[in-house]
């Protein structure tokens, strides 16, 4: 049996504080394709947390048949960091108290440069090759990167389990959602079908979004070398982010469901022998980025939907409204959400008190909006 658990000590931030980062191998180091699969880097996204369970004991049972014929990576839980922010049994879990704060999941290291001053006097003619050279000059500049905090020290593990994936598929979850996911354009084709298993109806396209997210990272190096090299450097990794629903979309009929479409992708895609499963990705449908409508509250006050999550608007519709508590009339107090595109309604925040101007609901349409900004497209 090749199922091993390797436990990776991260730097301790404090005296007499240790965390741990667990990783679950099947099959044999080096072995291809190589899938890596990551739950919870934001710490306040738990639905993944089950669904790898879920795939883990599917994978135990598939391991003890000699069904494994790729190399598997799981780390079921990527944020011990966040999930300690525990107060009063609330965990916010999206945003470090350390090392200078900020979003968990932006800011990754990015190494193209770096990689390509390494490997730009051996580039060859052969495009195998050069995948071989990549990675193991990716290997290199990951040995060098700063453990110096607790932080630093996650990140750098998290990519060394997964740079040199040949897949990596990153879960999270929204407020409230139906299930979708973040995907490069140059993948689209390629995840069409995890898509489809999944049930996901909504691919949200992305250019180059700013946000140097987890995701992002695994194939910056190769978008960066194949803007130098084209096609002598193909695509060495390919990664995308799952929106699994919403937070509170956590039961086993869901987790059951979820492990096993990500088990017969990883049959699709000959990681794991079995019988293929057939696709129908004719529900899919991809939207830019740039022409995702990220609603804002007119007001502060209570918000109610009058449009439930799945459902197609249209542009100056009204999806729901906000009531401000502190008007003085109260046959005024409501102030309409409305659509400013055609699309779906596919997200919203969970919670119903709302802050002024801050985005509260999500609309993927299919014509580029003026005022999102190309590289620029994730909020905090």
């Amino acid at each position: 049996m090749s199922y091993q658990i390797y436990s990776h000590v991260l730097p301790s931030a404090t005296p007499g504080t240790q965390r741990i980062l667990k990783a679950h191998h099947f099959g044999e180091a080096g072995a291809r394709p190589k899938v890596y699969f990551q739950a919870g880097l934001h710490a306040d996204e738990w639905p993944g947390f089950l669904v790898l369970n879920r795939l883990i004991k599917l994978l135990k049972k598939a391991d003890k048949s000699g069904l494994i014929q790729g190399e598997i990576v799981i780390v079921p839980v990527a944020n011990p960091i966040g999930l300690a922010q525990n107060f009063h049994g609330y965990i916010p879990g999206r945003f470090a108290f350390s090392d200078g704060g900020g979003n968990f999941n932006r800011n990754w290291p990015q190494l193209g440069s770096k990689v390509h001053k390494r490997i730009k006097h051996d580039v060859t003619g052969d495009a195998e090759t050069n995948v071989t050279l990549i990675r193991k000059a990716i290997r290199e500049e990951l040995t060098l990167l700063p453990e110096n905090t607790e932080l630093q020290g996650m990140k750098k593990m998290l990519l060394a389990l997964s740079m040199d994936a040949d897949d990596i598929i990153d879960l999270h979850c929204s407020g409230e959602a139906c299930m979708h996911a973040y995907v490069a354009q140059e993948f689209e084709d390629h995840f069409r079908p995890l898509l489809a298993l999944l049930g996901a109806k909504v691919g949200l396209s992305e250019l180059e979004t700013g946000a140097a997210s987890f995701d992002e990272t695994n194939v910056s190096v190769w978008r960066d070398l194949k803007s130098h090299y084209a096609h002598l450097v193909p695509w060495g990794s390919r990664s995308l982010t799952v929106e699994l629903r919403g937070e509170n979309d956590i039961s086993e009929e869901y987790a059951q469901q979820d492990a096993k479409a990500l088990l017969d992708y990883l049959i699709l895609r000959e990681v794991v022998s079995g019988e293929a499963p057939i696709i129908d990705d004719s529900d899919v449908k991809y939207y830019p980025l740039d022409a995702m409508d990220l609603v804002k509250a007119p007001c502060a006050g209570i918000v109610c939907y009058h449009k439930a999550i799945g459902e197609e608007v249209e542009a100056g519709e009204e999806i729901g409204e906000v009531v401000n508590l502190m008007e003085d009339d109260v046959d005024t107090s409501s102030y309409p959400l409305i659509a400013r595109t055609n699309g779906v309604f596919f997200a919203r925040v969970q919670r119903r008190l709302v802050v002024y101007g801050e985005s509260i609901a999500k609309i993927a349409g299919r014509e580029h909006l003026a005022f999102r900004e190309i590289g620029h497209l994730f909020e905090d």
